[in-house]
């Protein structure tokens, strides 16, 4: 059977405001938009990562309500499997209330709803119907015990673990060095240095070579518009972006690691994998929008 991609994670229906700026606390402003797509972290990396061409199964759940067609509907449209998307009776679909500025930037305020719905349990069963060769991608949006049970009995099976600690939320060491790679942003990597105690650490190159020698056996630390920096057995790579115009960085670093996730899955080395992944990361911030702005294998990459 061809190896699948397992990914446990959150499901949203993003809700929008365009602004000139972002305000400061106690001002309003007018904005424009209103409009809601499909996002979470976990169905965006999926999603990325099915359009890329991995056959993938998503494991999360959505409320009984009508967001839940929104946040399932572009999952559905790419052929990835939401069999295990479970409904949590009397929960709303989690909701993510994104603002975006002119110039790119972006705030998100996340309401996760039935995503704190999926407990240990439903992890470990989702983990147990893994076959050989499939590989988990995890994120940080849900429960702690929910993330540390399916990375921990992934890896006593003998899976591969992609990590992507974004929200960053603190682990057990054992649960950030079983990553193979552990993907972090610029400041997700100067917390995990901290949360391990790890010492002389000063950028994000040094982050990924400290979380290395601690033991995790590959790292890869995203650096926007600079591309990203991965480190493994072989040795240290930076990979440089095509220069672009951002529109929208919503959802880029979920592009980033779905797409990563995807090419690993095929047999990709990491830095062959890498450097695909931040083309479609620069794909997606000249678009609007996270999932509406992930490209599928027809689209040419910057």
């Amino acid at each position: 059977m061809t190896p699948s991609l397992v990914v446990i994670g959150s499901t949203n229906v993003d809700l929008f405001a365009q602004v000139t700026r972002h305000p400061t606390p106690g001002e309003t402003i007018l904005g424009s938009g209103g409009g809601r797509t499909a996002g979470g972290k976990g169905a965006n990396q999926a999603l990325a990562a099915g359009l890329q061409g991995a056959p993938v199964r998503f494991v999360g759940a959505v409320g009984d309500d009508g967001d839940a067609r929104i946040a399932l509907g572009s999952l559905e449209d790419a052929d990835v499997d939401v069999t295990d998307v479970q409904v949590a009776e009397g929960q709303p679909t989690g909701l993510a209330i994104i603002t975006v500025a002119d110039d790119g930037e972006n705030t998100i305020v996340v309401v996760p709803g039935a995503n704190a719905t999926v407990t240990p349990a439903d992890a470990r069963r989702a983990v147990e119907a893994m076959a050989q060769g499939d590989v988990l991608l995890m994120q940080g949006e849900l429960s702690r015990t929910t993330t540390e049970t399916a990375i921990r009995q992934a890896v006593a099976a003998g899976h591969r673990v992609i990590l992507n600690v974004a929200p960053w939320g603190s682990l057990d060491g054992d649960v950030l060095t079983a990553a193979d790679p552990l993907v972090l942003n610029e400041h997700e990597a100067r917390q995990a240095v901290a949360e391990l105690g790890l010492a002389g650490a000063h950028d994000s190159a040094g982050c990924a070579r400290a979380l290395r020698e601690a033991g995790t056996p590959s790292v890869v630390v995203t650096l926007g518009p600079e591309g990203a920096v991965a480190v493994d057995a072989d040795g240290e790579t930076h990979v440089p972006s095509p220069r672009v115009q951002a529109v929208d960085t919503t959802g880029a670093g979920d592009a980033f690691t779905g797409a990563l996730a995807a090419r690993l899955l095929q047999g990709d080395n990491l830095r062959t994998a890498v450097a695909h992944a931040v083309r479609v990361g620069s794909y997606a911030v000249q678009h609007a929008g996270a999932q509406p702005s992930y490209p599928s294998l027809t689209q040419e990459l910057p």
